[in-house]
């Protein structure tokens, strides 16, 4: 990142700028601002904006899933084009083009982290449940710290969110397509014991469906680099349903479509003779486990 004035000190003119962005060797990042970085993700670009935001202001800090993004913590497909800002002392909030600027959150400084992941619950509970399990496992916050500074925003239009993110919350889960998998399992009455090491074997599914013999492995972009893994995989699917164990592969796709994955996990579930959860019913971890 750099600026105009930093580049015309190097000796650049206003028109040689002008031409790189336009010929796409430079990204204008805002006025004034630009790079001469190719971002991978839309993500990585935001989190340069939100930079160059934060260097032309000392009265605002990164908030929601600028935030996040921020502090590296995944969230799901916000809206990239708008970055959201929190002011550090009175003023009003405001919105802009592509800028959103919140009224002031006092919370602790120790507790940053956790308002950041609270406030990005508030827009969407799948960014809310994926920053906090990733924050979980980094140790950036602790669960008690969240619901401190949710508390902070009772009344914030989304509230109802935190209780479902805060109840879900668990470190254990290493991928965001995992805690948005729970998410989804959660709404259709499922409760998921992430990281479930298979009685007998030497296998670690991603998830189980307590009180059921129903595993679920969250496959994501990249899981399975090379042939190699793949074909360990199918021999360790083969090796689970040998032992009556009944595998559900989720996929984002499969999430985006959800009545599919629905009838993907009734099959599932009818083979490992789980009736699925009647209306006011949940499958819970109370009872013995069906080993």
């Amino acid at each position: 990142m750099f600026t105009t004035q930093q580049a015309k000190a190097a000796g650049v003119t206003d028109f040689e700028l002008r031409q790189a962005a336009r010929d796409g060797v430079l990204i204008r990042l805002k006025r004034g601002w630009y790079t001469g970085s190719r971002p991978q993700w839309p993500s990585d670009l935001h989190r340069l904006r939100v930079r160059a935001e934060l260097a032309d202001r000392d009265d605002v800090r990164a908030s929601h899933y600028s935030g996040a993004v921020l502090m590296g913590l995944p969230v799901h497909r916000p809206d990239w084009n708008t970055i959201h800002l929190m002011r550090t002392g009175p003023g009003p909030a405001a919105c802009r083009r592509r800028i959103v600027v919140h009224a002031q959150v006092d919370v602790p400084a120790e507790l940053s982290a956790a308002l950041v992941i609270a406030q990005t619950a508030l827009e969407s509970p799948e960014s809310g449940l994926m920053a906090l399990d990733a924050a979980l496992a980094r140790g950036v916050a602790s669960k008690p710290q969240v619901r401190v500074a949710a508390e902070s925003l009772a009344g914030y239009r989304g509230y109802g969110h935190l209780n479902v993110v805060l109840r879900l919350g668990d470190g254990r889960r290493e991928s965001p397509l995992e805690s948005r998998t729970a998410l989804t399992l959660d709404a259709w009455g499922f409760e998921m014991e992430p990281q479930f090491e298979v009685p007998g074997t030497r296998y670690r599914a991603d998830g189980r469906i307590v009180g059921t013999r129903v595993l679920v492995e969250s496959d994501g972009q990249g899981k399975y680099q090379e042939q190699a893994a793949v074909i360990a995989e199918k021999v360790r699917e083969d090796d689970l349903r040998a032992l009556d164990w009944q595998v559900v592969r989720v996929t984002s796709d499969l999430l985006d479509t959800p009545a599919k994955l629905m009838a993907r996990l009734r099959g599932a579930l009818l083979r490992a003779g789980t009736p699925w959860p009647s209306d006011g019913h949940r499958l819970t971890s109370a009872g013995p486990a069906p080993y």
